[in-house]
């Protein structure tokens, strides 16, 4: 039994290097759920130190398209210094002057009394959108900056 199971990871393994993916019923041997499986979640099992389950989820994972959307060439993050102190990770992002990365794209603006919020403005500076951050960590909002001004 072991030896045949040690042959058909061999076997699997041969599949993915030649890009062969494996069916729905390989992968439920695998434990893996093709129709719900998204590659990301195959790209972080290094974290969790599943390393030997990433060929696998790689050959039954279902690749996600990158949603497109408008990006804004201007953006504040708007805080209120009364508040900031309940909101640590964004408070770690003004203090820290993590906007300095973004340049011209990106402002921190100190609001009385507003929540943490992000504006993204259009060229004219109008507002496009308002996004609450309160939860947000400071990864979150960098990964967002990144992806949302350009």
């Amino acid at each position: 039994m072991i030896l045949l199971c040690l042959l058909l990871a061999v076997v699997t393994a041969q599949q993915v290097q030649n890009g062969i993916e494996m069916t729905a019923d390989e992968c439920k041997e695998a434990g893996f759920i093709s129709s719900s499986l998204k590659c990301s979640v195959c790209e972080s099992l290094p974290t969790f130190n599943l390393d030997h389950l990433v060929t696998d989820c790689q050959a039954c994972c279902t690749k996600e398209k990158e949603a497109e959307h408008e990006k804004f060439p201007l953006a504040h993050v708007e805080v209120c210094e009364c508040n900031l102190a309940r909101f640590p990770q964004v408070q770690a992002f003004v203090h820290q002057n993590m906007a300095d990365q973004f340049g011209d794209r990106v402002k921190v603006r100190h609001v009385r009394g507003v929540r943490p919020q992000i504006v993204l403005k259009d060229l004219k500076g109008i507002t496009r959108q308002t996004l609450n951050i309160e939860k947000w960590d400071t990864n979150t909002i960098i990964d967002f900056l990144v992806q949302w001004t350009e």
